[in-house]
Order: structure tokens, then C-alpha cells, then sequence
């Protein structure tokens, strides 16, 4: 399988993008570089593999949820460039 330079003209006229003749180039070259190594992936022999749900197998990998003792103010705080007594103080993003 192979994409071919009037096929990524075409693309980029749907997706509204200009391309130079370097990025053209640029995308002919990569793409079809993508697509040779699919057709490898395709000549694998996978007999007898069974498919995978996820990249990582295993049960649940989430620690149960423990309420547990929050820190102290002064701590949390500690760091924070502009704070009140008790909270962070942050610039304004809604006008009003």
C-alpha cells in the first residue's frame, strides 16, 4: 500500500492546509515509510495468538480508595507563590 503525491494534495485541499513542495515531499516520504512498515506488520504470522484488550495485562491496578489524613495548610501553602492565611491566591480569569 502506498499514498501518492496527488493523494496528499487532495488531503490537505479537504483539510484546508497549504503545503509547500518540501512538505509535500516531506509527507509523500514519511507516510509511505508508515505505510511499507504496516505491510510488514501484515506478513507477521500471528496463529494462535490471542488478541489483547489492552497494551498492559493484569486485574485491577488501582489501590483501593482509603480516606487518610489530608495535610496541614502551612504545608500544602509552603510553596505558593501568592496565598492568602489559607488559600492560594490566583490571578482572575472571568471578568466580572
Amino acid at each position: 500500500m502506498s499514498v501518492t503525491r496527488k493523494e496528499i494534495e487532495s488531503l490537505a485541499k479537504l483539510a484546508r492546509l497549504r503545503l509547500s513542495e518540501s512538505d509535500i515531499e516531506g509527507l509523500y516520504k514519511d507516510l509511505n515509510s508508515i505505510l511499507d512498515y504496516f505491510d510488514q506488520l501484515k506478513a507477521v504470522d500471528v496463529t494462535g495468538i490471542e488478541p489483547m484488550v489492552h497494551a498492559v495485562q493484569g486485574d485491577n491496578l488501582l489501590e483501593d480508595d482509603v480516606p487518610h489524613e489530608s495535610l496541614p495548610h502551612e504545608v500544602v501553602l509552603r510553596d505558593a507563590p501568592d496565598r492568602t492565611k489559607e488559600y492560594f491566591r490566583l490571578p482572575r480569569v472571568l471578568n466580572g
